[in-house]
């Protein structure tokens, strides 16, 4: 399952109304996202998808768009049930 950006962008704006213009492209760190609003974001995308995420992998991330290929590949990596 591949997982698009908008989906990561849509899951992040959930818990931050104020990011309601981020693109898939932008920088976490330049639109000020903070660790709380991180560990939020990694609840969400972590029940949406299904796989465990945390705020310092989406940190790592820096954007959506690589957020999306992190959440791919954990689902890739997952055993079948």
């Amino acid at each position: 399952m591949e997982i698009k950006a908008l989906d990561v962008v849509d899951a992040i704006r959930s818990t931050m109304g104020e990011l309601s213009q981020m693109g898939p492209d932008d920088s976490f760190a330049d639109l000020d996202i903070d660790s709380l609003s991180l560990v939020e974001a990694a609840v969400v995308l972590s029940n949406k998808f299904g796989t465990r995420i945390d705020e310092f992998e989406l940190a790592e991330a820096g954007n959506a768009r690589t957020a999306a290929g992190l959440v791919t590949d954990k689902l890739a990596r997952q055993p079948v049930a």
